[in-house]
């Protein structure tokens, strides 16, 4: 419902009050009523704050048209203000700054003047903003300065430039807190990108922005994969125990890729006597166990969380759905419909929990890689990665 049909519906309650007032009054034996306790009830009819002169107020029970008009004009204004001011604050919220706009300043104009005033307002705010971030003294230029003397060489430049184009917009701003008034400091972004790569795809089928997302995911998790490798390799390397100490299942793997005399052969060596294929070998295979690893442990985890709220939601579907049966439906049947519809939403669920967590999963450390079972490594343990979501929490002393 727009402004339009709310201000109709409230002019004629208005005006439907008035005619049972009119007709009120030509009845004999009915005490008057107050203009003030009348005031208030047509302000509860309209949903509008009403005030009216004395003047008027005292010919409100005779249902003088003055009054009348006054009152229409009012509600006619409340609602203008209302809208003015729920989209001043829209687009504040949005533009995350102040327009400096009052809606007051705003109510006598016509409807397309508004719009335009708000319009230039917006305008001038972003012009504003355009020369104080890519000044040469703006933030945008002092966040490239900054990340550039920060990164390292690197051979992809796609990379760099992913990080340049993050951290340049990107940063602090001054503000104050609402509730302490106090100033305070808070991270925001400058640029958004969001727009801009929805026109770069605008035109782009859709089933080609798929394929292209896939295959982004799936070199980022090749990518992760390697990166917990070298993780683990290092830690490996900074124990100091021969190969002989792995866990089985990766000893099994590398006789699998070698062959069981070459690795009879590398078994004994430390790490850091190993050739470059061997090391590559073994940083691959190093890499897909804590992939695996915590692959299962995301997996366990968020159906173990989602199975549970499923199990709750059936049962208190199994206690409602006897409600149907007011509404002339089978109940069994509608139970049916509604299980396995929510069935079909968990494994919607389960699915893009999975996906969500798999590339920001941040394990901790603990010892899982090198065999526990093997009187060779006292002494020489080190952390391996393990696939826990957060450490433990401190026990709390009692007094």
């Amino acid at each position: 419902m727009n402004i339009d049909q709310i201000k109709a519906e409230r002019l004629e309650t208005l005006d439907n009050y008035f005619d049972g007032l009119d007709s009120g009054n030509d009845e004999e034996g009915i005490q008057p009523r107050r203009p003030q306790d009348i005031l208030d009830e047509i302000a509860n009819l309209v949903h509008t704050p009403l005030r009216l002169p004395n003047d008027l107020l005292r010919q409100l029970p005779s249902g003088d048209e003055d009054a009348k008009a006054a009152i229409a004009t009012q509600i006619t204004n409340g609602l203008k203000l209302l809208a003015i001011t729920r989209t001043l604050g829209a687009i504040e919220r949005r533009v995350d700054d102040s327009l400096e706009l009052k809606p007051n300043q705003l109510l006598d104009l016509e409807w397309f003047e508004i719009s335009n005033g708000i319009m230039q307002a917006v305008s001038n705010l972003l012009e504003r903003r355009n020369e104080n971030l890519l000044s040469a003294q703006g933030q945008i230029s002092q966040n490239l300065d900054s990340a550039f003397t920060k990164m390292t060489p690197n051979a992809d430049e796609e990379y760099r430039l992913s990080d340049l184009l993050m951290w340049m917009g990107s940063g602090n701003k001054m503000g104050i807190d609402p509730r302490t008034h106090q100033r305070v400091t808070r991270k925001v972004n400058f640029i958004n990108y969001t727009f801009l790569v929805a026109r770069m795809v605008q035109d782009t089928p859709v089933s080609e922005i798929t394929n292209q997302i896939l295959d982004h995911l799936e070199q980022t998790r090749e990518r992760l994969e390697i990166a917990w490798g070298k993780m683990e390799y290092d830690r490996f390397r900074l124990a100091g125990v021969p190969l002989m100490q792995l866990d089985g299942k990766i000893k099994a793997t590398l006789a699998e890729e070698l062959g069981e005399e070459k690795f009879a052969e590398i078994e004994p060596k430390q790490p850091d006597d190993l050739d470059d294929e061997t090391h590559e070998l073994l940083t691959v295979t190093l890499g897909k166990r804590i992939q695996n690893d915590i692959y299962r442990h995301i997996l366990v985890s968020v159906i173990s969380e989602l199975w549970v709220e499923y199990l709750t939601r059936v049962d208190a579907l199994r206690v409602s759905i006897g409600l149907e049966a007011y509404a002339q439906r089978d109940p069994l049947v509608q139970y049916k419909s509604k299980a396995a519809e929510m069935f079909k939403n968990l494994l919607s669920d389960i699915r893009a929990g999975v996906i969500s967590r798999m590339f920001r999963f941040q394990p901790k450390r603990a010892s899982t890689t090198i065999d526990k079972s093997s009187p060779h490594t006292a002494g020489k343990k080190a952390p391996a990665i393990d696939v826990q979501v957060s450490p433990a929490k401190k026990k709390r002393k009692r007094h």
